[in-house]
């Protein structure tokens, strides 16, 4: 009975073993399978991860495009209201200056005073800032020169007057100083006489 049982076993171990060397050629069959499958799907994934960062980067560039477009209308917008506005500014400087020479309208003047420096602290709020114009050396980005000057004093293309104020709004002129510039004097000619001329 023994022999049996050994037999018994032999063939258990025997049939175990062939199952095993079957079940490693499947496997590794399997395995071969599996990591092409595996390459293939990780391929797939690389390339939705690729796509997907692209879609990524072009919504950002959208959204920074749409803000820099929403600050120009916005930009635009204040512009116009504060062009609108600059001809009542320049309306009242020249009735302060006008109205200044008559000592009975002072109280009149000051309540100008007032509501001009409320009417430019409301636009400063905005962006505005009047350029600065007399003193300055001439810049063509900020003045108009109207006039020239012939003066020695100050050196040549310096502000001597402002006849009227630009402004800027944020970093862009929307309207140029009108002023009036110094030149230097022409050098004068000698002329020496010949003796001939005599």
């Amino acid at each position: 009975m023994r022999n049996v049982q050994k037999k018994v076993l032999e063939a258990q171990k025997n049939e175990e073993k062939e199952l095993a060397e079957a079940q490693v050629v499947v496997t590794s069959t399997e395995l071969e399978r599996l990591k092409k499958e595996l390459a293939e799907k990780t391929a797939l994934a690389d390339e939705y991860l690729s796509r997907l960062k692209y879609l990524q980067a072009d919504f950002e560039n959208y959204k920074k495009m749409v803000a820099r477009e929403r600050e120009m209308y916005e930009m635009c917008a204040t512009e116009e209201l504060i062009k609108r506005l600059l001809p009542i500014i320049d309306a009242l400087e020249a009735g302060f200056a006008s109205a200044k020479q008559c000592e009975d309208l002072m109280s009149f003047v000051k309540g100008i005073e007032l509501l001009y420096q409320d009417l430019m602290a409301v636009l400063g709020k905005e962006g505005l800032k009047p350029i600065k114009a007399v003193g300055e050396k001439f810049d063509p980005y900020k003045h108009e020169v109207t006039m020239t000057v012939i003066n020695d004093d100050h050196p040549e293309d310096t502000i001597l007057e402002e006849l009227e104020r630009g402004y800027m709004l944020g970093a862009k002129v929307i309207r140029t100083s009108k002023v009036a510039v110094s030149k230097k004097a022409a050098p004068r000619r000698h002329t020496t006489q010949n003796s001939s001329d005599y």
